[in-house]
């Protein structure tokens, strides 16, 4: 109704990151004064502002760091919905989440097709699964055909059979394509809380996720560009106590970094799925690189000076050292 936004309707969900500096995110937008003039003097930049309640609103944007461990929920739930870690991916990735969240493998015909006990098209094409452990490990892979004779094919293969295998359904984020091209399952809006600060940053949507290691333990650093950034200094109460996981962290170790051998024939979900094979490469360390092109979507009528960011280009980049070279890495992509 003002033109600003109105944090009042919103519940924040407390996040364990890592310790930073006392950082105010943002930084104000102007339009520099070029004008003529008598003299080497200049002009000031004009502020980019808005009029409300007789005062003067200054824009201010930037992005929001944050850098956290992939603790998992544990079993105080079966999804994300509610959870940090589903917030935070879902400001930068599209949902999909499975009907069911897990299954038993009635019969396995080989390693890359078996017969599940439930409806084989509760499994959707493209989603990842994680059986075992195999061999002492928990595996996963990707469903590549769900609608074979009942049966469901993944690529790359498991290491061994399944039979009676305990089977987990798991939630992925994806970018979006084809129809959803350019669409997150949703934008965020932070409040960050320190002593006598507080700040609170809208229209959120993340334009970079790294995964790294640290001593072994898989951390995410988070970038999200904010559509607006403002102060409220006068309200702050100090730091909030971060509420984690109870689940697990997750550390790359005992693991593999599975690929496929062989290039797949298709991109389409074929009639019949790729069931390729399994390499199993011992890797010593990694970094997966998701960058998004933001862009703005038209001017509102708001401070915000936009409807709406979309994702309008992705770029994924994996690093992988090797303990050992493999040529046939190559013929993957």
């Amino acid at each position: 109704s003002t033109g600003l936004p109105d944090n009042s309707g919103l519940t924040f969900t407390s996040i364990p990151c890592e310790r930073d500096p006392i950082i105010i995110y943002g930084d104000v937008v102007v339009s520099e004064r070029n004008d003529a003039r008598d003299g080497t003097y200049g002009n000031a930049p004009e502020p980019d502002t808005v009029w409300s309640g007789g005062s003067r609103v200054r824009r201010r944007t930037g992005q929001v760091n944050l850098r956290v461990d992939l603790t998992t929920i544990g079993t105080a739930s079966t999804n994300y919905n509610s959870n940090y870690l589903g917030h935070l991916l879902g400001g930068g990735f599209l949902r999909q989440l499975a009907g069911i969240n897990s299954d038993t493998v009635a019969t396995a015909i080989d390693v890359n097709t078996f017969t599940p006990t439930a409806t084989s098209t509760d499994y959707s094409v493209g989603s990842l699964i994680g059986v075992g452990p195999l061999n002492g490990r928990a595996e996963y892979s990707a469903v590549t055909d769900d609608d074979v004779s009942g049966n469901v094919t993944v690529s790359p293969a498991f290491s061994s059979d399944t039979s009676g295998q305990l089977v987990y359904l798991l939630e992925n984020w994806f970018p979006a394509q084809r129809g959803d091209m350019g669409s997150t399952t949703h934008s965020l809006s932070f409040r960050v809380d320190g002593v006598d600060f507080r700040s609170y940053a809208y229209g959120c949507r993340l334009e970079s996720m790294s995964l790294t290691l640290d001593n072994g333990r898989v951390m995410a650093d988070l970038t999200y560009q904010a559509a607006l950034i403002q102060d409220d200094h006068g309200n702050a109460v100090g730091p909030v106590e971060p509420v984690y996981n109870s689940g697990a962290p997750c550390f790359f170790r005992g693991s593999y970094a599975v690929i496929s051998s062989g290039s797949p024939t298709s991109t389409t979900d074929a009639s019949t799925g790729d069931t390729l094979g399994r390499i199993a490469l011992d890797v010593d360390d990694f970094t997966l690189t998701v960058t998004n092109t933001l862009t703005p979507k038209g001017h509102s009528n708001s401070i915000l000076a936009m409807s709406d960011m979309e994702v309008s280009d992705v770029d994924v980049e994996l690093s992988l050292t090797l303990s050992n070279v493999n040529t046939t890495i190559n013929d993957d992509f």
